[in-house]
């Protein structure tokens, strides 16, 4: 397989004119304007993709109508410049999570005067936020919420939310849920329904870090959580938390845990749903963080995964951390290249973090053949974690090598050059950067990152036990 335009199979060329300041990726198909409100249910939909029943739009913190922005409209491709910070505060979160087992042991038995401390090293929780989060109602009546969404298990084992009074008293707080303004809000009493150890009657946490100190603390709530009209769940567990700010740099209202945890929106929907019809969830990420057409659906019909541009990989249990999403990595392709994996070659889908981490020894492999592939461009000095990085400073076109990922079952993910190059921010198209890294060598899986699977659906069919990919959906 030789080299092709951008058309074609194995290489992608790109022209470089046409670039405003700030842009960090190569915006290669038009984008859509954006007038989402947040008011009423059903508005979103209007003018994004996601539209229907519990399809939800997607917000990237950096787009038009990020909580960060507050609602001015406009984008912020600055605040891209943050994502190796909190990619590797990320990575320590995974690795703190495996390691510790943590989310993988049983429910304790309940106790009175004792509260269950959650310790945090390194979580998104408090280290930035994601990417992605989206629009949801909870309480009655429906109080409607910026709430990230996230596979990585979560401290304290169920969906987390900020909740007034806050911590300071700051006013206002918001976004942030008032358990007083809802008639269904109810405290999750000692038991069984308790996804900590009591403290007395009631069912708390705190949050500490890995030196003790405390970073939030709470109580597990109950209240309804809507999707929309048509999508509740009722008594739906979360960690109503007391604390100013979710996280640094971030205006989300909380996190939905779509983990496989017990108390997970991802339990409570297999549990609703009878046979294998329904997905438990899926996601599309958009290849700009302008682009509407990006959605979360949860619960929704199991779409055909064996037509053209769809398939499905097995879930892999792994028993260090049942409550993740673990698949096989079969090989890479670089422009036509075959680089198998040692197997087995285990890799957890992350919307967390942006760039795809590969295991030390499938890393080298892909940064060599992509260096001999690219050794017309002369490279550039190493920009943080990427280590292959060129100067394409005056060039019209540039060829990159089509890069697949292929798992177990056959299915691949296909990043364009837009997923598999970072390009500098402060240097708009002159600098360019192979969107892959190294992970920590005691890494027991390699993670493949957001950046990665943007445009495609990633389904998760949890009851059947695999994943599926299907291509070009947003």
């Amino acid at each position: 397989m030789g080299r092709a335009r951008v058309e074609q199979a194995n290489r992608e060329r790109i022209g470089t004119s046409g670039w405003g300041p700030g842009s960090a990726q190569v915006p290669l198909r038009p984008v859509v304007g954006v007038h989402m409100a947040y008011g009423r249910w059903g508005e979103a939909g209007r003018h994004g993709e996601a539209d229907s029943n519990n399809k939800l739009p997607l917000i990237h913190r950096a787009g038009p109508c990020s909580p960060l922005n507050r609602g001015t409209g406009e984008s912020n491709p600055a605040r891209s410049t943050d994502v190796f910070d909190r990619d590797a505060h990320r990575l320590r979160a995974i690795s703190a999570s495996v390691h510790s087992g943590l989310g993988d042991a049983p429910s304790p038995a309940p106790a009175s005067d004792v509260t269950a401390p959650v310790t945090v090293q390194g979580n998104p929780f408090f280290k930035g936020g994601l990417d992605y989060s989206v629009m949801v109602g909870y309480g009655t009546p429906t109080q409607l919420l910026p709430m990230e969404f996230d596979t990585l298990y979560i401290p304290g084992g169920a969906s987390a939310l900020r909740c007034k009074p806050c911590r300071s008293g700051t006013n206002p707080c918001d976004p942030a849920f008032d358990p007083a303004r809802s008639s269904s809000f109810a405290d999750v009493p000692c038991g069984p329904e308790c996804p900590s150890v009591c403290h007395g009657s009631t069912c708390s946490f705190n949050v500490t870090d890995s030196e003790g100190s405390v970073l939030a603390n709470g109580t597990f709530v109950e209240d309804t959580l809507t999707l929309s009209p048509s999508a509740t769940f009722t008594s739906f567990v979360a960690a109503c938390m007391d604390v100013d700010n979710m996280h640094n740099g971030s205006a989300s209202s909380g996190i939905l845990d779509l983990s496989q945890s017990r108390f997970s929106l991802v339990s409570r929907v297999i549990s609703s749903s009878s046979g294998n019809t329904t997905a438990a969830f899926s996601y599309c990420l958009p290849g700009s963080t302008t682009s509407t057409r990006g959605f979360l659906t949860i619960g929704g019909a199991l779409p055909d995964l064996s037509g053209n541009g769809a398939g499905s990989t097995p879930l892999v249990n792994f028993p260090i951390s049942r409550n993740k999403y673990i698949i096989e990595l079969g090989g890479i392709n670089v422009g036509g290249t075959e680089l198998p994996a040692p197997q087995p070659s285990l890799a957890a889908l992350e919307v967390g973090t942006l760039f795809t981490y590969l295991k030390p020894q499938i890393y080298r492999a892909l940064r060599d053949e992509f260096r001999k592939q690219m050794a017309q461009y002369p490279a550039a000095q190493p920009y943080r974690v990427l280590d292959t990085c060129y100067n394409f400073t005056g060039l019209p076109t540039i060829e990159v090598p089509v890069i697949l990922l292929e798992f177990k079952g056959g299915v691949t993910l296909t990043p364009d050059v837009r997923q598999m190059m970072y390009f500098l921010p402060d240097h708009l198209f002159s600098i360019g950067c192979l969107a892959f890294a190294a992970t920590p060598q005691e890494y027991p899986f390699s993670v493949i990152g957001n950046m990665a699977q943007q445009t495609v659906e990633v389904v998760y069919d949890v009851r059947g036990g695999k994943v599926g990919f299907i291509q070009g959906s947003c």
